[in-house]
């Protein structure tokens, strides 16, 4: 009888340990998806295949799979002019919010840059700029798109995660660029 009340008495305290710890839903989320994983969730296959489709059918976005989401790829010509953070094709990116809106946990978005040193008044290096356009996009996505603020995060890292060389015109192109990590529900 003693031995049923010491685990009685270590199954509540271990209840109440849980009960008074924080739960972080993104935890929980996590291991959702990789309990789906093992087990061959074939609806989230499904929706993760057919929103790859839809995003990757707009113009000049290039989206690829991650693990656990996507890898949204929006070219510097698609959302910004030369040596500016201000967002120019608004409807585009409106589209694309509203589509991940629903589907999405959390976007970090990325902003970079070429090797080309930019300076002006408003931005006083690469750094400043990739930040700041960075920034713009989680702005928009939050007051235009309405996703929640708490999910989204900006970072910019200039021009030091090329994914071409900067050496010719093509490839400092291709440098310039957005990038969206978007983990999916």
């Amino acid at each position: 009888m003693s031995f049923n009340d010491l685990l009685t008495v270590l199954l509540t305290f271990f209840i109440l340990l849980v009960s008074a710890s924080e739960i972080n839903i993104n935890k929980v989320q996590d291991l959702s998806f990789s309990a789906a994983d093992v087990f061959g969730s074939k609806k989230y296959e499904d929706q993760h295949n057919l929103l790859i489709r839809t995003i990757g059918t707009m113009d000049g976005i290039n989206v690829h799979p991650v693990k656990g989401g996507l890898l949204i790829k929006l070219s510097e010509s698609l959302v910004y002019q030369s040596g500016s953070a201000d967002i120019i094709h608004k409807d585009m990116l409106r589209e694309l919010g509203n589509k991940l809106r629903t589907v999405a946990r959390t976007i970090r978005v990325e902003g970079h840059t070429d090797s080309i040193p930019v300076a002006n008044e408003t931005f006083p290096s690469n750094w400043e700029l990739s930040t700041q356009r960075a920034v713009n996009v989680v702005k928009f996505l939050a007051n235009e798109c309405g996703i929640d603020q708490r999910n989204l995060s900006a970072a910019g890292y200039a021009d030091s995660r090329p994914v071409a060389s900067n050496d010719n015109p093509e490839g400092r192109a291709l440098n310039r660029r957005v990038n969206m990590i978007v983990s999916l529900k």
